[in-house]
């Protein structure tokens, strides 16, 4: 018990140090922009069409569950401000960061464990390339720029998802809808949703860096920082986007 709680304690000395690490990365040169273009490739192109799967689903689904709950009180001309409100501010922000967590984030860890378990992290050292600058920064800078970007795209095809099952499937007044959606989202709500996003895209590029520069033991190491990533960013996930929208909701926000 004593060991466990003293390796919980190192881990995070360790991780406090790595961050720090890293911010000193970001306000100071050199910067790799190149390699920070060639992970935001990367990753768009792993995780745009998992995420818009995952994501313009959910439209469909609160269009079809709440159309009926709605016509029953004879306001289904609402449903768009319930889509609306869930796909901005919960459901988009969310969802697009769990799959680029499971994508993106098992990606950088995987690649980073195994330049660790080869020893071209120490290689980079000795050539006298800071491997977190190199590394680290660029897949953490790709996670906050690409997260929200994939989220605007997945908010887009949840909106269209749920009018396609509301309008022509259901049978809302199409005027209804638009008007009720119009009047329903705000810049608030965007900002809302981008603002989780790059929290949630630091998280994942900030852990999937960490374990892959504490990988060790070969492929089978490789693996678990892998899938630790994958566990960990997705659980935090979850968890941060409850507390945010809970204190946003105390501050009628």
């Amino acid at each position: 018990m004593l060991s466990r709680s003293f390796r919980w304690f190192e881990a995070c000395a360790a991780f406090v140090e790595f961050f720090c690490a890293v911010c000193r990365c970001l306000v100071t040169g050199p910067r790799y922009l190149r390699e920070t273009l060639r992970v935001m490739d990367l990753l768009i192109r792993r995780c745009l069409i998992p995420v818009g799967l995952a994501v313009a689903p959910v439209g469909a689904v609160i269009s079809l569950q709440g159309a009926g709950l709605f016509r029953m009180f004879g306001a289904e001309s609402l449903l768009s401000s319930l889509l609306a409100t869930a796909i901005f501010r919960e459901y988009s922000p969310a969802l697009a960061s769990v799959m680029v967590a499971a994508q993106a984030g098992s990606s950088i860890a995987a690649r980073i464990g195994t330049m660790k378990v080869r020893g071209q992290i120490d290689a980079l050292a000795v050539m006298s390339v800071d491997p977190i600058r190199y590394v680290v920064v660029p897949g953490l800078v790709a996670c906050v720029i690409v997260t929200p970007l994939l989220s605007v795209l997945t908010t887009l095809l949840g909106l269209v998802s749920g009018w396609f099952f509301a309008v022509p499937v259901m049978g809302v007044d199409h005027g209804s809808f638009l008007a009720n959606l119009y009047a329903q989202v705000s810049l608030v709500d965007l900002w809302v949703g981008l603002g989780k996003c790059m929290a949630f895209g630091t998280a994942v590029g900030l852990i999937a860096g960490f374990l892959g520069l504490r990988t060790s033991g070969g492929a089978t190491g490789v693996g678990k920082a892998a899938n630790d990533t994958v566990t960990m960013t997705i659980v935090l996930i979850l968890v941060a986007d409850y507390f945010v929208s809970m204190v946003l909701l105390r501050l009628g926000v």
